[in-house]
């Protein structure tokens, strides 16, 4: 069924004319998916002559940057109401798709593709920071028990750390080293920045500094395997999975009745898309933290458990890609 080829009605007197009729339909149609049905496939369908005309003219020399403002401005929003449009547009979607045979190039052919990814990356995110969010919880003492009230230098340092991880996850790793160093001078006995520290000279190639940093860190923490936990979700954070995986795996050596260590280990398995270990280590994760009354652990571990296994069902059963005929 084709429910989106259109064409340029005769009366249009110029190829300017025509691309800005067909920006029109798209702007129209684009504002009011909701309770549009099948009929929002045109949309796309639109977006393919939009972007063929503006090709075309832009390359004989027309000035179109208000036409191009415009066609941007409808692709951003399409792009953020994606689910609201394949809820409308069903499998009339795939349908289409099937018949127009689009070049990858042309992502709105592609957007049942794009929502799956996003969603299962949010997933994922979920899952690593419930792994972050337990060791804050193991390792949140050093806070708490030193500065009930926090004193300015530490509200200070958080905020350096802070800085340090938002310019960690932008990739700047000079940056968010100088961030933490800073916090550093400020609180110097909290153990998770040294952790910080060495996981960034570690990645920067700088090991004898890195080294140092994670010896400081190991006196802070003292005993057990909070050290390790601790940089095994920096590791991961940083997208080290391979160092990530050495800590869970000295952890879990060390302490195997603890079910903190499958419940890291899960999120490395996460991190490697093996959504089926990721599972196994969130239910032996829960079975140890019953056992050992760990209610907060087991909780969390069952709740992970439920999203990871959601992941492993769309791994094994993605979503159809028909192929053209």
């Amino acid at each position: 069924m084709a429910v989106g080829k259109i064409s340029v009605a005769p009366a249009t007197s110029t190829p300017a004319d025509a691309l800005r009729d067909l920006l029109n339909e798209a702007e129209r149609l684009g504002a009011n998916l909701r309770g549009a049905g099948p009929r929002v496939v045109r949309l796309a369908h639109l977006l393919d002559q939009i972007a063929d005309l503006l090709a075309k003219m832009e390359a004989a020399g027309v000035d179109l940057r208000a036409e191009r403002v415009r066609y941007e401005t409808v692709c951003r929003q399409l792009r953020r109401q994606k689910g609201r449009f394949l809820a409308e547009a069903g499998r009339t979607f795939q349908e289409e798709r099937a018949a127009v045979a689009p070049d990858r190039a042309r992502w709105w052919w592609f957007l049942d593709e794009e929502l799956a990814l996003e969603r299962r990356q949010r997933l994922r995110r979920v899952l690593l920071w419930g792994g972050v969010l337990i060791v804050g919880c193991i390792i949140s003492w050093f806070v708490y028990e030193r500065f009930v009230a926090p004193p300015p230098e530490v509200r200070q340092a958080y905020r350096y750390s802070t800085t340090g991880e938002g310019l960690v996850e932008e990739g700047d790793l000079k940056a968010a080293l100088a961030e933490f160093e800073a916090a550093i001078v400020l609180t110097p006995d909290d153990p998770t920045l040294w952790v910080w520290k060495g996981v960034i000279y570690s990645h920067l190639d700088q090991m004898e500094q890195a080294e140092e940093a994670f010896l400081t860190a190991r006196s802070l923490y003292g005993e057990g395997t909070d050290f390790l936990q601790d940089r095994g979700m920096t590791y991961l954070r940083i997208g080290d999975v391979d160092a990530a995986t050495a800590d869970v795996e000295q952890i879990i050596a060390q302490e195997p009745q603890s079910g903190i260590g499958y419940y890291l280990r899960a999120s490395v398995g996460v991190a490697r898309e093996d959504y089926k270990a990721a599972v196994d280590d969130l239910d032996q994760a829960a079975e140890l933290a019953q056992a050992a009354g760990d209610t907060q652990l087991e909780a969390t571990a069952r709740v992970q458990r439920a999203m990871v296994f959601q992941m492993w069902t769309a791994q094994v059963s993605p979503l159809p890609t028909p192929t053209p005929p």
